[in-house]
């Protein structure tokens, strides 16, 4: 199975204009991130893809592979435009905002492709630990049936408040967080591209249901690794924090 990641990048951004280029330590975010993706052990390569020359110099100046792409309505269309040129099965939507990615999760989504024939889409999610979180609609929840296959994303607080006997949150509750990582069959990703936006998908803001509303199931494996996104200036500090105090490690 041949394997590609591809990091979505651009420069403008409503929160934190060129956070791409934000410099931890001596080196771009993006080259961060690049980094982390090219330690997994299932890619065969890794692409920045991007419509900023800033951005495509920062990554030939590292080294990096990248390619240019026109403007793009979000992050997977730009993903799908590199995409469809490559000669591969399986392409993986790498964050451009998560320069502490751990290389273990993207093997993670990838070994379902292996594992299961029928797998199209992949995702991860994570136990949500606090009331705080669950009520969260920036947090976004999902819900699996047994076989590990999403049965609706949605911001709101589902599938119940989990609340144990004590009246206090109970974190042994089915409560888990969506982490926005995605593995695809190529194929798949090309078809979601060409499709119009879906009803639930713009009720919830959540580009996911796309697939869903079109009947393609999407695995969700359990992670119990935190996923830690640079949106605003006070997020890069944070990451600081964590890199100077040793972690994570590869």
């Amino acid at each position: 199975m041949i394997s590609v990641g591809i990091i979505p990048a651009r420069y403008a951004s409503s929160r934190f204009e060129g956070k791409a280029l934000a410099d931890i330590f001596g080196k771009p975010m993006i080259q961060h991130v690049h980094e982390r993706a090219c330690k997994s052990k299932m890619l065969s390569q890794v692409i920045v893809a991007t419509d900023d020359q800033r951005i495509y110099d920062a990554v030939k100046g590292f080294g990096g592979n990248v390619q240019m792409t026109g403007e793009c309505a979000t992050g997977t269309d730009r993903v799908s435009v590199v995409a469809e040129k490559l000669t591969c099965d399986v392409v993986v939507n790498v964050q451009g905002d998560e320069p502490l990615l751990e290389p273990e999760q993207i093997d993670m989504m990838l070994r379902p492709f292996v594992e299961r024939p029928s797998v199209q889409v992949c995702t991860l999610k994570e136990r949500i630990h606090t009331m705080e979180d669950f009520l969260d609609r920036n947090v976004v929840k999902v819900v699996t049936n047994l076989e590990g296959d999403a049965l609706y994303f949605s911001r709101s607080s589902i599938p119940n408040t989990p609340i144990n006997k004590q009246q206090i949150f109970d974190e042994n509750a089915l409560v888990y967080r969506h982490i926005g990582l995605y593995a695809f069959r190529k194929e798949q990703l090309l078809a979601f591209t060409s499709w119009e936006r879906t009803p639930y998908e713009i009720a919830e803001g959540l580009e996911q249901l796309r697939f869903l509303e079109h009947g393609v199931p999407i695995h969700v494996v359990e992670t119990d690794i935190p996923v830690i996104g640079v949106d605003v200036p006070a997020d890069l500090e944070r990451v600081k924090q964590i890199l100077e105090k040793g972690g994570p490690h590869f």
